[in-house]
């Protein structure tokens, strides 16, 4: 088990559904960082709801949103995810 020293990057563009699930499976001790990529759907504030820190990145794409999210960490360790669906 993590002690909150590491953050699991999640890029996502309109996963308000699918983040619930996601989130709810993060194992304790670990933090997620959504990157939010241009969401139309309330993919922020679902993911906030669940407890996930949320970063903007306007830059379209899964690199941009990824290098947002690691340059957004404050943890020692990083970990990319995905995205949530």
């Amino acid at each position: 088990m993590a002690d909150g020293s590491v953050t699991v990057v999640l890029p996502c563009l309109n996963e308000a559904a699918s983040l619930p699930g996601v989130l709810a499976a993060m194992p304790d001790g670990y933090r997620a960082l959504v990157v939010d990529n241009n969401s139309t759907d309330d993919t922020a504030e679902v993911a906030r709801r669940y407890g996930a820190e949320v970063v903007t990145e306007r830059r379209p794409g899964y690199g941009s949103a990824v290098h947002a999210g690691v340059e957004a960490a404050t943890t020692p360790i990083v970990a990319g995810g995905g995205g949530a669906g």
